[in-house]
């Protein structure tokens, strides 16, 4: 992946379904909040390069597969 773009399209489906999961543009790159329970609680991860917001997807979708199939 060399550009934001290209990673937001490459998990675009992912995060469509995703409703506890968001990614937002900043001045500084792109911020990864995940809403880790109720009530709202938010967990933020500052990606500053393509490859950094690339990871943190990759590994948020790993652990939703993992979850889903009952695994810890």
């Amino acid at each position: 992946m060399r550009t934001f773009e290209e990673v937001l399209t490459h998990f675009h489906s992912f995060l469509e379904s995703a409703t506890y999961l968001d990614v937002v543009p900043c001045r500084w790159g792109y911020v990864r909040l995940f809403n880790e329970g109720d009530p709202i609680n938010f967990n933020a991860i500052l990606c500053r390069t393509p490859q950094e917001l690339y990871t943190a997807l990759t590994n948020d979708l790993e652990t939703e597969i993992q979850v889903s199939l009952g695994i810890d």
